[in-house]
């Protein structure tokens, strides 16, 4: 049976609709559909800079822990020994921060010291917080504790507070020679002070930083020291870095120095008595024959020197030893 509809029907139809006897199906609205579409437009877009973020995502360093805790404990002697006094040193978890994000942190004026390592070659920062140079300088001038009641941050530092910052430098150094001991052996020097840290240009804003940081207390007042290195110059050494050592490894290593220094004592040298030289062209060697004379650029008593793989290593006198050539040595070239 075909179900169309005559046009009787249809013209019945839309007048019933029309006058609302007959009733239609209402359009059914989700909700959870409405709701996340709200939720969507109310949702603000970010930047993500991913260059800053790949900066800061930077590879760990077990055995600067390891450093840094050994650093902890002997500084802590020594610095007891300087001020005479007790002192509690706490180390806090490193962070890897841009170096423009950290400088941010710190007050101006600050006390930011520049130590040069040379068998590194690079250097690292030392930051002193200035409530702890002025318990210092109160515990070795004996005087009341005005450190609580006068606002110590943001003045500048006087001649006498930085001959007592470069001390405490040189604690530092020493301590830190020894830390890295069994790791990597540097070598720590002084290089110079700043107020501000704009004028330590040698790391970018960009550049990523580790930064260790030691909260120190000093009878009842807490102060803080922070040591900035760049994380370029940690690079370099990053094969000794990535794992902590041991005990036993740093007695293999010991016992395999002291073979490599007993081996490299038993390598043979060749050694040269330069009598003397000349420089003639090609033509007048031709020339030569036998009897003839060549002139050098030496007299009788003038020195001889012995070379050592080509290169000049020893000065002396040409004699006769025990009936043999010999030479008397006068002068160690270095």
């Amino acid at each position: 049976m075909e179900q169309i509809l005559s046009q009787d029907e249809i013209d019945a139809l839309l007048k019933g609709i029309s006058e609302g006897e007959i009733e239609t199906q209402k359009e059914v609205i989700d909700t959870s559909e409405a709701s996340e579409v709200a939720v969507e437009e109310k949702v603000e877009v970010k930047t993500f800079d991913f260059l800053k973020f790949t900066r800061g995502k930077k590879e760990r360093l077990p055995a600067l822990d390891f450093i840094y805790d050994r650093f902890s404990k002997s500084f802590r002697s020594a610095l007891s020994l300087f001020v005479e006094k007790e002192v509690e040193i706490n180390l806090e978890p490193m962070q890897y921060v841009a170096y423009g994000d950290f400088i941010e942190t710190l007050p101006l004026p600050t006390n930011m010291n520049v130590v040069a390592t040379e068998k590194l070659k690079g250097f690292f920062i030392v930051i002193f917080d200035a409530k702890l140079i002025f318990s210092v300088l109160e515990t070795i001038f004996g005087s009341s504790n005005t450190t609580k009641k006068q606002k110590v941050e943001g003045r500048e530092f006087t001649r006498i507070e930085f001959n007592v910052i470069k001390k405490l430098i040189d604690i530092v150094c020493v301590e830190m020679e020894k830390a890295w001991v069994p790791v990597y052996e540097i070598s720590c020097k002084y290089s110079r002070s700043e107020i501000n840290p704009n004028y330590i240009t040698m790391i970018t804003n960009e550049e990523v930083v580790n930064i260790c940081e030691l909260t120190i207390e000093i009878e009842d007042i807490k102060g803080w020291m922070k040591i900035c290195i760049p994380y370029g110059i940690l690079e370099t050494i990053k094969g000794y870095l990535i794992s902590t050592p041991s005990r036993e490894d740093s007695e293999m290593r010991e016992k395999w120095m002291l073979k490599l220094k007993k081996r490299v004592n038993d390598i043979p040298l060749e050694m040269k008595a330069i009598l003397g030289k000349k420089r003639m062209a090609l033509q007048e060697f031709l020339k030569l024959s036998e009897d003839n004379v060549i002139v050098i650029d030496k007299y009788v008593n003038d020195p001889v020197e012995i070379e050592i793989n080509n290169r000049s290593r020893i000065r002396g006198k040409l004699g006769i030893y025990k009936g043999n050539k010999a030479i008397r040595i006068e002068e160690i070239i270095q």
